[in-house]
């Protein structure tokens, strides 16, 4: 996670020593500070540190018998502004001296299995084993240390028509799948069979990302690392007000669904405007709402 700190405006300082400043002021001096009595003898910890409106860093940690912070890790986070309805996710925990935790869900639109990085672990650690806990919504943000600005596919009104139509039928059949309907379960299957036969066709005779709009593909070892492409619907730029650096927000649109990437101004291949396409590597977090 740390290798993402550029995203948050920390490029000059992630390779030097003056990261371990940093992190000794976010201890004495946090913008938000979590505790949870997790277990008889453990205390965990997060404290937060803005650097801008939505930007900043977590330390997380635990509480040792002298009441000193042990850290576990450092991690860069943006606070989330768009939000997914989500009925159920699964919390992971990730067995490392980390201590981190990561959420499973699947996506109600398009039905693709999606894994973040958790950035409120004490709101979970705090449920009590015997209650009910609900997901109100989760807000998703992918942090980037590279990516490009790349052109948009020429579509006609037509074409976004008929787009529209075959996404909202195909999010209809996903439903009735998820119900147990066997019609929509090989209608499916058999769309799936035709779309990989047609893309096999088309590859052989034009380029990936004049066929693909967008894409949202695991990236290497790392559970919540993606390769991503998807259309830039807005953007603005945050400054960090530590080290001045600037850092571009970008709502981007990727197979149906809406997420946030952050990205250094530094890099960005390019620069970001409503209608081009974002591609690049991104580490998925994101804010579950509990309740």
């Amino acid at each position: 996670m740390e290798q993402y700190l550029s995203a948050v405006g920390f490029k000059k300082l992630e390779e030097t020593k003056q990261m371990k400043d940093v992190i000794q002021q976010i201890i004495n001096d946090p913008t938000e500070k979590y505790i949870s009595n997790y277990g008889e003898d453990k205390i965990k910890v997060e404290l937060l540190k803005e650097y801008s409106d939505e930007l900043g860093i977590i330390v997380r940690g635990e509480l040792d018998e002298k009441e000193e912070l042990k850290v576990f890790s450092i991690i860069p986070y943006k606070k989330g502004n768009l939000t997914m309805d989500i009925d159920e996710v699964d919390v992971i925990y990730s067995n490392n001296s980390k201590d981190d935790y990561y959420v499973y869900f699947e996506d109600i639109k398009t039905g693709n299995p999606i894994t973040f990085f958790l950035q409120n672990v004490v709101d979970y650690l705090d449920i009590d084993e015997d209650e009910d806990a609900y997901v109100e919504n989760i807000r998703l943000i992918a942090l980037s240390n590279e990516g490009t600005v790349i052109f948009p596919i020429n579509k006609d009104e037509v074409d976004k028509n008929l787009e529209q139509e075959e996404e909202q039928w195909r999010a209809n059949l996903l439903e009735l799948a998820r119900e147990g309907d066997e019609e929509a379960i090989q209608l499916l299957e058999i769309d799936a069979e035709q779309s990989a036969e047609l893309f096999k066709v088309r590859t052989k005779h034009e380029d990936l990302l004049t066929i693909l709009e967008g894409y949202f593909i695991p990236y290497g070892l790392n559970d919540a690392e993606y390769s991503i492409l998807g259309t830039i619907e807005d953007f603005c730029v945050e400054t960090n007000a530590l080290t001045k650096e600037e850092v571009y927000i970008m709502d981007v649109m990727c197979l149906n669904f809406k997420l946030q990437v952050c990205i250094n101004k530094k890099d960005l291949i390019g620069i970001p405007s409503i209608g081009m396409r974002y591609k690049g590597i991104c580490y998925v977090q994101g804010h579950v709402e509990f309740s």
